[in-house]
């Protein structure tokens, strides 16, 4: 099963550029009476190719776990000074909820023997439990997640999905993915139980942690800006064993000041940002206490806010993509 990502939207982004680069050359201005372009970036302004692709995502869950958080957190009351590494939240999460296998496939012993304790997953297709084989051997790499699909959530699976990808970016979970991988091809169902008002057996932490600022202006007070400063999303057992979900990328103006809002929970402000990389936030938000997902769904105000670093509010290419834009962490969106 394929994913596609922001990252992958930008690969097409990339071509847009690169075709409309060959096709229509850079136009010199025509004279003070030119109309001077709208200053933002619209849907219908993107390049088909791009728009089409990213409407396949929009509102889709992405592969993941779903979790339940134990407490929210209490907003910031002002600003606070934060530098490289300092963790602006900490939140305990469990899975949401918990099945067991009441009738296994053949070779349970890879796929959930019987009584497995199973915690609940989605994705763009519909809803799945999930099982993990761990690997005695090596504590880090823990075994392939097996995921039984239940898209009318009857407790009888319709296909069953394996995850190998066990030294990817959430190697530390023992229980959180970013994709569910490929069909099996096992033609047995299986079925599972659901137990009421249960959790699943695993605890860990999602963590906000400052990154520092990446690319923008030094102003000769010592001041930052424009420019972008950037936060890493993170999940794991512990401080210790984190791998990232997401970058969160803030565009701060001249002054050191922006905002960032997504549907998770998490908000942020900055106000002011110094060129040796600290910077004043106040946060406003984090995960809401209970059932959860770690990643929101795409949305076209995200879509236009990362392509408007590929192309311009008109929605002709920038002369230059941003260094390593395209490769950088992003929130997965779909499988």
């Amino acid at each position: 099963m394929r994913r596609l990502t922001l990252t992958s939207i930008f690969a097409t982004a990339a071509l847009a550029v690169g075709t409309a680069s060959a096709q229509e050359p850079p136009q010199g201005p025509t004279g003070p009476a030119e109309t001077a372009v709208e200053d933002v970036l619209t849907w219908e302004e993107l390049p088909a190719p791009v728009r089409q692709r990213a409407e396949r995502l929009i509102g889709r869950p992405a592969a993941q776990a779903v979790l339940n958080v134990e407490a929210a957190i209490t907003p910031d009351a002002d600003f606070r000074t934060v530098d490289h590494g300092d963790i602006l939240f900490e939140q305990n999460i469990r899975p949401a909820a918990l099945a067991r296998i009441t009738r296994p496939v053949r070779n349970a012993e890879k796929y959930g023997p019987l009584g497995a304790a199973l915690w609940p997953g989605v994705g763009p297709d519909g809803d799945y439990w999930c099982w993990r084989r761990f690997n005695p051997a090596n504590n880090f790499a823990r075994g392939n997640i097996y995921c039984y699909e239940d898209k009318d959530q009857d407790g009888v699976s319709e296909r069953l999905m394996e995850n190998n990808l066990w030294m990817g970016p959430m190697a530390p979970s023992r229980f959180q993915f970013l994709t569910f991988g490929h069909d099996e091809g096992v033609d047995e169902s299986a079925a599972f139980a659901v137990e009421p008002d249960a959790l699943g057996e695993f605890r860990e932490i999602v963590v906000l942690r400052y990154y520092g600022a990446t690319r923008g202006s030094a102003q000769a007070d010592g001041a930052f800006g424009p420019g972008v400063v950037e936060f890493e999303l993170l999940t794991g057992p512990d401080r210790e064993a984190l791998g990232e979900v997401s970058r969160i990328r803030i565009r701060v103006d001249a002054n050191g000041r922006g905002e960032y809002r997504a549907l998770n929970g998490v908000r942020l402000m900055v106000d002011g940002v110094k060129v040796d990389g600290t910077a004043r936030v106040r946060l406003l938000g984090a995960l809401p206490a209970g059932r959860t997902l770690l990643i929101p769904p795409l949305t076209r105000e995200l879509v236009l806010e990362r392509m408007s670093e590929v192309f311009n509010p008109d929605g002709t290419p920038r002369q230059t993509e941003p260094e390593g834009e395209a490769d950088k962490a992003a929130p997965p969106t779909a499988d």
